[in-house]
């Protein structure tokens, strides 16, 4: 299914006390963001080859997206599209830079255009509600990240607060 993407979306971003091949060594670890994102149940690659990478995201309330990255580059970043197995995807790109012993890491979120309302409707609904809660919920994932590579400690669930789309 493809998905019309909004021109609007919103990013979280985070200077992380590590060097950018050590996140980057984590963000490509297999089942990473069960140790770093407070709203992961599960995490696991379903297809991961030279062609093609497949992963899958379990949240606390059972919800379950995948993710197909369609860029992929070390000590860089990727960029993928996330949603439902048959449903509409929103785009999402990491991006590590480094910046001397440290690393600046950024996520971006551009979302589908749903169909259930009219384009204006959709627009203020997401710019008053929907980019607000996704920034919230991205902050707590780039949050996770530091706090697992400066710390050493898995993050738990909810770690940085509920979030109503993710949480149980």
């Amino acid at each position: 299914m493809t998905s019309q993407l909004s021109k609007f979306s919103t990013c979280s971003e985070i200077l992380i006390n590590s060097k950018v091949d050590k996140v980057w060594t984590l963000l490509s670890k297999t089942s990473h963001l069960e140790l770093v994102h407070p709203f992961c149940k599960s995490h696991k690659k379903l297809v991961w080859d030279n062609k093609s990478k497949i992963d899958q995201l379990t949240y606390i309330n059972g919800l379950t997206y995948e993710r197909n990255f369609y860029n992929f580059e070390k000590n860089k970043g990727f960029k993928l599209m996330i949603g439902k197995k048959k449903g509409k995807k929103s785009r999402v790109e990491w991006s590590l830079k480094p910046i001397n012993d440290k690393t600046h890491l950024s996520i971006k979120v551009t979302p589908y255009i749903s169909e259930k309302y009219h384009l204006i409707i959709y627009n203020f609904l997401l710019i008053f509600y929907v980019l607000p809660l996704l920034k919230k919920y991205l902050n707590c994932v780039t949050k996770g990240i530091k706090f697992y590579l400066e710390e050493g400690l898995s993050v738990k669930q909810n770690q940085f607060g509920k979030h109503r789309w993710f949480s149980s």
